[in-house]
């Protein structure tokens, strides 16, 4: 039983925890990152569908946009859950959506919607699908802040 411990502490003692030293970036051979390439950018993140699972509709509700933005006259859809993230449309008042997913916060939306002018339009998330996935149908999805929209059956 002596020989346990000693067994388990070998491998460890292999392991070397040598101090890391800082460089000054002017003796160094890596440049220092400028500021712009430290700040973080959201990327796209796709609308999933189908999270309710195979028993469901893909997307299980719908929205209609009520509260536009201060000083704007739409509610903005963009690439990700967040309010830096790149805008994909400006949506007015009344515009209807099927929403699909949603931030654990509850914040913000993942939705897909329908042209304006065929706005009934299945978009291809009224019937169940077997597993979960990424949005890519024909109409446009992205992300809506929750606060703008009423939510509704389906």
């Amino acid at each position: 039983m002596r020989l346990f411990p000693l067994v388990i502490g070998l491998p460890l003692a292999a392991c070397n925890f040598a101090a890391v030293e800082s460089v000054d970036s002017a003796e160094s051979n890596i440049a220092a990152p400028s500021s712009a390439a430290t700040e973080l950018q959201p990327g796209l993140r796709p609308v999933r569908i189908g999270e309710g699972g195979p028993g469901f509709p893909a997307c299980q509700s719908r929205a209609t946009v009520t509260n536009v933005e201060p000083g704007a006259t739409t509610l903005t859809l963009r690439e990700a859950p967040f309010a830096e993230a790149k805008s994909v449309v400006g949506l007015g008042t009344g515009i209807g959506m099927y929403v699909c997913t949603r931030t654990l916060d509850q914040r913000w939306l993942g939705v897909v919607v329908p042209p304006l002018s065929d706005p009934d339009a299945d978009c291809g998330v009224r019937g169940r699908i077997e597993r979960a996935r990424g949005y890519d149908g024909p109409c446009t999805s992205g992300w809506i802040i929750a606060n703008g929209v009423r939510l509704s059956g389906s």
